[in-house]
């Protein structure tokens, strides 16, 4: 079930990690990976956003609508995440590992792994990263366009009709967690 404080805590594990600051674009790009890395190591997302093809690669919608300033404050993620400042992000608070209470093991693994392959590149490396090795981005030509579940399993490698279900399972959590959350992620 989406919870926008999950990922208000995994962007300020990269934050720390860089420093606490970053660019906007590149804290989206780790978050995704991050996602879609989850999704193909342990057949489950992290945040259960929606995913999105956008014109800089793929992106979890909902996310980025917190980052951009979108939905009003006090919601979890401004508890982590400083509003944008031109084109980057920073933490908002002091940082401790012990208060990442909402990220498990299997997360904070993940999270390792992506920094390891992709923190030291800039904001402009890890887009084009993205479009190199997320097929299931396609260039929306200045719009956006969805990437749904089976789509991304498919080219994860999963078999047709093991993605079919796993794509229809994911599909229904996300449902289910706009319906408790109120908040549409479409």
């Amino acid at each position: 079930m989406f919870e926008i404080e999950i990922a208000g805590q995994m962007a300020a594990w990269f934050l720390h990690r860089q420093g606490g600051r970053m660019p906007h674009l590149k804290l989206m790009k780790l978050l995704y990976l991050s996602e879609r890395t989850s999704i193909a190591q342990n057949n489950y997302p992290i945040l259960g956003d929606r995913l999105v093809s956008m014109d800089h690669g793929p992106v979890l919608s909902t996310t980025l609508d917190y980052m951009q300033g979108y939905v009003q404050p006090h919601n979890g993620w401004d508890k982590w995440v400083s509003p944008k400042s031109g084109h980057e992000v920073s933490l908002a608070r002091e940082y401790r590992a012990k208060d990442l209470d909402m990220l498990s093991e299997a997360t904070l693994g993940v999270l390792e792994t992506i920094w390891q392959r992709c923190g030291g590149m800039d904001q402009w490396e890890i887009r084009d990263y993205t479009h190199e090795h997320c097929p299931e981005w396609k260039d929306p030509r200045g719009s956006s366009s969805p990437i749904t579940y089976k789509e991304l399993l498919d080219v994860l490698g999963y078999q047709e009709k093991e993605s079919a279900e796993m794509a229809s399972e994911l599909e229904a959590q996300r449902q289910i967690a706009e319906a408790f959350s109120g908040h549409s992620f479409q």
